[in-house]
């Protein structure tokens, strides 16, 4: 970022105060033609919506640590009142929260709206049968 020695924020082009930041690199500009002239040389921050997602992600699994224990006891009752079959491990729970592709799975809004109608359903197994009845017919 440009910045005079006092710490004041400009425009990396014309050295102005600055009205706006590039999405992509976030380097501040004062306006449409400095825009312009950025873009042409603009590097995007590498990374920079992961890197906010990790980091979202690295706090929630801090705090989820903390209270593992409690977490272990009330995920183990939850997995003893479904049916053997239907249980997950832990470690695979993990692995799909930490899925990249399965991320990507999940920007699909039909998908995202199939998930949220099958938890508000009141027969959810019923739901669900259609849904797989569906997908096979489909195909």
């Amino acid at each position: 970022m440009a910045s005079l020695s006092c710490g004041t924020t400009v425009c990396v082009i014309c050295l102005e105060k600055p009205k706006y930041r590039c999405l992509a690199c976030h380097v501040p500009y004062c306006s449409l033609p400095g825009f312009w002239k950025h873009k042409r040389k603009c590097k995007p921050a590498t990374g920079f919506v992961e890197k906010k997602i990790r980091s979202a992600l690295t706090a929630k699994t801090k705090k989820s640590v903390e209270n593992e224990d409690d977490e272990d006891n009330s995920v183990a009752d939850f997995l003893s009142s479904d049916e053997e079959e239907d249980r997950v491990s832990l470690q695979n729970l993990k692995n799909l929260g930490e899925s990249a592709a399965l991320r990507s799975l999940l920007l699909n809004p039909h998908l995202r709206q199939l998930m949220v109608d099958l938890s508000q359903a009141d027969d959810k197994a019923k739901l669900m049968r259609a849904c797989m009845q569906e997908l096979v017919c489909g195909v």
